[in-house]
């Protein structure tokens, strides 16, 4: 969408009629930078240290009764000239229990969605990161055609894909399958195709990947949660985890991540630990503190596994409308 456009779709989104037959929804996320050590060893802070960020969303939807839901995701940033579309995506039912998914969509691929108030913490996790640093689209978002269907107990998605990386004459091909054996307890294996970057300029991309995630509700201690995203990569990245627990107990919230990512080439990991605390200010707006350290030995690697050496410190504030 043209930037000058935006605002006319903002407000026809919100003209008497069209309210009616369209949902608007989205959400404000306002990031303070506490504290930020460019790097190991180094306290000098960066250029973001004591700043405030902000950024939002606008997500426009319609489900007629008798028809295809429609939706479109447009990205905003404070400061600057960015305006993206996240998602531009049909939904169709085609028959019970089967739907037919088409356009621009967040990648099905990965426990951590693609939006801030769905993240683990402030920062979005190491194999989130990867995958998004694996698709060439704005975000961890993909372009093509779905079929997600209902499979005995399990959900299965299979997806056609334009190649992550974009490149010419090259698909990509998804498959997610997604099943709650017992209460409390969510599985997900999910494997995507791209074409072999090894002789591209893009020197981070992952050829390929399988990931398992796994979340599940302690039984006999209410808010106490623990997960598991596990990724398998192709080329450059051999192996990346993601250990979380998190409980909650009325309107506050603790979590502790561990992550690291293991190397195709060797050498040793990289890692990083992420605590954080949250409190539910209202219905609608919640407010996180997040102190992360990382542990990086393959410096180049940062660019696919979202990992650095610095220390950091935020205070966010998430509202949702």
């Amino acid at each position: 969408m043209k930037k000058k456009l935006l605002p006319l779709a903002i407000a026809a989104a919100m003209a008497p009629g069209f309210a009616t037959a369209a949902d608007v929804s989205g959400f404000v996320d306002i990031i303070y930078t506490i504290a930020d050590d460019q790097a190991s060893g180094v306290t000098t802070p960066s250029q973001t240290e004591g700043k405030f960020t902000a950024e939002g969303e606008v997500d426009v939807s319609a489900s007629p009764a008798d028809g295809v839901t429609v939706r479109m995701d447009v990205d905003l940033v404070a400061g600057s000239n960015d305006v993206e579309l996240e998602q531009a995506f049909f939904a169709w039912g085609a028959t019970e229990g089967v739907t037919v998914l088409g356009g621009v969509f967040n990648n099905p691929i990965g426990m951590e969605s693609e939006d801030a108030p769905e993240w683990w913490g402030t920062n979005s996790g190491v194999i989130r990161n990867l995958l998004d640093g694996q698709t060439a689209l704005h975000g961890n978002n993909v372009a093509g055609l779905a079929v997600a269907g209902d499979v005995g107990p399990a959900t299965v998605t299979a997806a056609l894909l334009n190649d992550l990386a974009n490149s010419d004459e090259e698909n990509s091909f998804a498959l997610v399958v997604n099943a709650s054996p017992v209460d409390g307890l969510d599985l997900e294996l999910g494997f995507v195709t791209s074409a072999d970057q090894a002789d591209s300029a893009n020197a981070t991309a992952v050829e390929g990947v399988t990931d398992f995630n796994a979340s599940y509700m302690i039984p006999g201690v209410d808010g106490l949660s623990v997960g598991l995203d596990y990724l398998v990569g192709g080329a450059v990245v051999d192996s990346a985890y993601e250990f979380m627990i998190n409980y909650s107990m009325g309107d506050f919230g603790a979590g502790v991540r561990l992550e690291a990512v293991s190397w195709e080439a060797g050498g040793d990991d990289s890692e990083r630990t992420t605590i954080h605390g949250s409190y539910q200010v209202a219905s609608n707006l919640v407010a996180i503190l997040e102190i992360a350290d990382g542990d990086d030995a393959n410096v180049a690697g940062n660019a696919a596994a979202g990992i650095e050496t610095d220390s950091l410190t935020t205070l966010e504030l998430i509202a949702t409308f």
